[in-house]
């Protein structure tokens, strides 16, 4: 059984879930604005894509955060879990950051794709 919090603007655009464990859970699924930014390089953008960027990303700004997180995406979710939440506000700051700036989001594509992240 989980809990899924309150929305918390800090996690945005992201959903934070507790589960009853004590650990927690950071979703996200809202894909539909990004897939033709993963089309156009040949990818599809699911929630085992999104990891791929979000490793790309995390091991460029806080490296330390993939020592804190475990993946656990699906075709249609991207979801990762920790102990704590301060990892996942760092994996939330990643995503949103690249689908502010979709730049930032088709770059991280592109060297996901080279380092194999995205098979």
């Amino acid at each position: 059984m989980l809990a899924v919090m309150a929305r918390d603007p800090d996690f945005d655009p992201c959903r934070l879930v507790e589960h009853d464990s004590g650990e927690f859970s950071l979703t996200f699924d809202d894909f539909d604005d990004y897939v033709d930014i993963f089309d156009e390089q040949g990818w599809l953008g699911n929630g085992y894509a999104w990891e791929g960027v979000v490793q790309v990303l995390l091991a460029e700004r806080t490296p330390e955060v993939l020592d804190l997180v475990e993946f656990d995406s699906e075709a249609d979710l991207f979801s990762v879990r920790a102990a704590d939440t301060e990892p996942l506000l760092e994996v939330a700051a990643t995503i949103r950051d690249a689908v502010v700036d979709l730049d930032v989001l088709a770059d991280a594509i592109t060297r996901a794709e080279e380092q194999g992240l995205l098979d």
